[in-house]
């Protein structure tokens, strides 16, 4: 019921939308991709260390869905976070936007509506802009099997993230 609300916020309430991408096979294989909850890697990246960070992924991605607030509008939105995942939520029928919840441990990437658009596919390079419009640098990747994610905050640091849990567009 949540995520129905969440789907009509979208298609309500982002002027930005007309300006989004359009449905193009890159978009797509990014939204795909993209839709996941990512939790970040401590120390080298091994089958031990993914692991680690998505010890009880699932049980964040229901406590996020309990959280979320009877009415989502950008002022609610923006007090919902991950306890250790970032969460992207794509929203199906708008490529390119998606629904940002980061982890307490990201203040500066901002929650709540945001876009994203393919700058490099081959390299996996995708430009984000988050809900108060800052621009963040991801990168989509893989170990081995696993899907990783590098983000580039503002101040330069980069923070890995494994993808472990996928979560479906929004209809």
């Amino acid at each position: 019921m949540k995520r129905a609300l969440i789907a009509l916020f979208c298609l309500a309430a982002w002027p930005a939308a007309a300006q989004t991408p359009a449905a193009t096979p890159e978009i797509t294989r990014a939204t795909n991709a993209l839709g996941a909850m990512w939790r970040p890697i401590e120390g080298a990246i091994t089958g031990e260390s993914i692991s680690a960070a998505c010890a009880g992924a699932e049980q964040e991605m229901q406590a996020l869905d309990a959280a979320m607030p009877a009415e989502l509008n950008d002022e609610s939105a923006a007090r919902v976070r991950g306890l250790r995942g970032l969460h992207i939520i794509p929203i199906a029928h708008t490529p390119g936007a998606a629904y940002f919840f980061p982890p307490l441990s990201m203040p500066w990437f901002n929650s709540g509506l945001g876009g994203f658009s393919v700058i490099d596919e081959a390299n996996g390079l995708i430009g984000v802009r988050d809900a108060s419009g800052q621009d963040l640098g991801f990168q989509l990747g893989r170990a081995g099997t696993h899907p990783m994610l590098r983000i580039r905050r503002p101040t330069g640091e980069i923070v890995t993230l494994a993808g472990c849990q996928p979560i479906a567009p929004l209809e």
